[in-house]
């Protein structure tokens, strides 16, 4: 979940650049829940790692600090091939459905 207080704090004066940045977040990032799951069940653990990345620095410049902690999570342990790995990254993809759908209102 975003902190729009946080976020806004951040860049305090700056609205219009605020709102455009989740924009840009959401065009972005549209399609990478999907993309994640599609990884999953292919295995590609090397592109599940690579999205994770992704969304964990996005994740922090948008003060998502939920989705910042489980893109971290997901990105190490996958790149440590734990077992886990492929729960985390639907779980991901389910936190940044959630997320998206979250600037949308």
């Amino acid at each position: 979940m975003i902190q729009r207080d946080q976020l806004e704090s951040r860049y305090a004066g700056r609205a219009a650049f605020v709102e455009r940045l989740l924009g840009v977040f959401v065009h972005t990032y549209a399609a990478v829940p999907g993309e994640l799951r599609q990884a999953v069940e292919s295995g590609d653990s090397v592109g599940v790692a690579r999205l994770a990345h992704l969304i964990k620095g996005s994740a922090g410049n948008i003060m998502d600090h939920n989705l910042l902690a489980l893109a971290r999570k997901t990105e190490q342990a996958t790149r440590e091939m734990r077992p886990e790995s492929m729960g985390l990254a639907l779980d991901l993809a389910d936190a940044l459905d959630l997320t998206l759908a979250g600037i949308g209102t």
